[in-house]
């Protein structure tokens, strides 16, 4: 894919920073990427296959190669890691439904038959009043199970037992491999390992919202000195941007 223009991007980043929830603002990035795709539709996707895309925009927009810091759980030593996108990208599901967090997939445990579905973003943005962990695996439960039955007896997803949905949480975990990515973690201080999360949504926003208020602030100063328009100076290839901000220095 090629990365979206620097208008377009600045116009995403603008509607992310309107809102706190991660999930909006990852599909604000997608519809800056995707302009051809509904926003719908992109909210229908499964998290795995929004994050395959948001890794694709990361590339396209600031390289393959990805640096992040990190805190030892066990010392608290500050560790730096570097990865490349090639590196974090889950090999996609056989599954053709993977992409789509709408179409309805099927459980068989026991006497247990569960009709669920992929969860999207609009799923992680209704859990977000929710506090605690065990809250919200509860209602993301509810809404990912379509219809369960006992028996070819129907029943309500919180009658289902434990074994069930760890039994669906790892059929998910198959189906939609991408929205989970480990990293193996080890501390040179004290060797401990560990595993954390991948938030690819956490990580490509803090790079675009370093990535624009820093672009702003050339803006601000090339127009405050040869007065020109922001647009004008927005066509400007970033070589040449930092030409003119090295002149104004000299």
């Amino acid at each position: 894919m090629q990365a979206p223009s620097t208008q377009v991007l600045l116009a995403a980043w603008e509607r992310g920073r309107a809102t706190s929830r991660q999930a909006d603002r990852a599909l604000a990035l997608l519809g800056a990427a995707y302009a051809d795709v509904p926003a719908g539709d992109l909210a229908q996707l499964s998290i795995g296959e929004r994050d395959r895309l948001l890794l694709a925009l990361r590339e396209a927009t600031f390289g393959p190669r990805l640096t992040a810091i990190t805190v030892c759980p066990g010392c608290g030593a500050h560790l730096e890691m570097e990865f490349d996108v090639a590196d974090v990208c889950a090999a996609p599901s056989a599954s053709e439904h993977a992409r789509d967090a709408a179409a309805s997939l099927q459980l068989r445990q026991g006497d247990y038959d569960v009709t669920f579905r992929l969860p999207n973003s609009l799923d992680l943005s209704a859990l977000r009043e929710l506090d605690r962990l065990a809250e919200k695996r509860a209602a993301l439960i509810e809404r990912l199970i379509l219809r369960a039955t006992r028996a070819d007896e129907e029943i309500a997803a919180s009658e289902l037992p434990e074994e069930v949905v760890n039994g669906l949480d790892a059929r998910l975990a198959d189906l939609d491999p991408q929205a989970d990515v480990q990293l193996n973690l080890n501390c040179a201080e004290c060797r401990r390992d560990w595993q954390a999360p991948l938030d690819i949504v956490s990580f490509l926003w803090s790079e675009v919202d370093a990535w624009a208020v820093r672009l702003l602030r050339e803006v601000h100063w090339l127009a405050r000195a040869y007065a020109w328009r922001e647009a004008d100076i927005l066509m400007l290839s970033p070589w040449r941007r930092q030409c003119y901000l090295e002149l104004l220095g000299e």
